[in-house]
């Protein structure tokens, strides 16, 4: 399968997922309470190290005005989805949203709250 072809199939699918969904995403079943996640959750795939925390926050910083102008949730996130993806791939390791939770926690949590906002999540797990 080719890269894009990848990026469309992960955008259809969290559009799909968005707009079907009837619970938040990174919660139980009851809603309550989020997911367990492990260790071995959190590792990045593809075997290299993750991205610097402060290289994430940089990212997500320069898509703040992209996602601005997008103008709904569910477009802001579905860009967020397909261009944060493209990015970790370029870097060589893609951790899973829990993972990419610890380090905005860690480096920017005020770039992580607006982009959270803008496209109307509460974690990146939820992508």
């Amino acid at each position: 399968m080719t890269r894009t072809a990848k990026v469309t199939l992960l955008a259809a699918c969290a559009l799909l997922l968005t707009a079907c969904s009837g619970t938040t995403s990174g919660t139980s079943a009851s809603g309550n309470t989020p997911a367990a996640t492990t260790r071995a959750d959190t590792e990045p795939t593809g075997g290299a190290a993750p991205a610097s925390g402060a290289d994430v926050c940089e990212y997500l910083r320069g898509q703040i005005p992209t996602l601005e102008g997008i103008g709904s949730e569910v477009g802001a996130m579905s860009n967020l989805t397909v261009n944060l993806y493209s990015w970790y791939e370029k870097k060589g390791a893609v951790p899973d949203g829990a993972q990419i939770d610890e380090q905005v926690a860690k480096e920017c949590p005020d770039v992580a709250a607006q982009v959270y906002k803008l496209a109307g999540i509460k974690s990146f797990a939820t992508l």
